[in-house]
């Protein structure tokens, strides 16, 4: 199945590893059965995803990762839905400054850390959700799976 769209925003320039970084996002939605997807990932920085963590969340801080969904269910719980056939899904945004930071806590590369916040921000876009961090939360398990699944060296 041929992907529909799949843009990936750097603020700054391109990385080296950008290609292989596209890479892994398609293989992670062919991991996920989202290959007819459009979505864009944004890389920034802490100031601008704590600007729109501020506006659309109310809250004042940087974060890892935000998810935009488009068009969200009505109703919508946290139970896992299948993605919902072909159309605009969303958009993530990553800040790279709290993803080193969050590696060097949890002792991963920050290359790593990178997949696990893009696999954790399309599965919020599938519907997926977790009341904690434990890691026997079921979004949590499929997150690892995934990962399990398609690791690679990115830079």
């Amino acid at each position: 199945m041929a992907f529909r769209e799949l843009d990936v925003i750097f603020d700054t320039e391109s990385p080296p590893w950008a290609p292989q970084y596209e890479a892994f996002l398609r293989r992670a939605l062919v991991a996920l059965g989202a290959e007819d997807w459009e979505v864009s990932v944004t890389l920034t920085s802490d100031s601008a995803i704590q600007e729109l963590n501020r506006r659309w969340r109310g809250k004042d801080e940087p974060t890892d990762v935000l998810s935009f969904e488009s068009e969200p269910e009505p109703g919508e719980d946290s139970r896992p839905r299948a993605p919902r056939g072909k159309g605009c899904y969303g958009d993530l945004v990553i800040s790279m400054d709290t993803l080193v930071v969050n590696g060097a806590y949890f002792e991963v590369e920050p290359q790593e850390e990178l997949q696990r916040v893009s696999v954790h921000g399309f599965l919020h876009l599938m519907g997926w959700d977790h009341g904690t961090n434990d890691p026997g939360e079921p979004m949590l398990i499929r997150q690892e799976l995934v990962l399990t699944a398609i690791k690679e060296t990115l830079f």
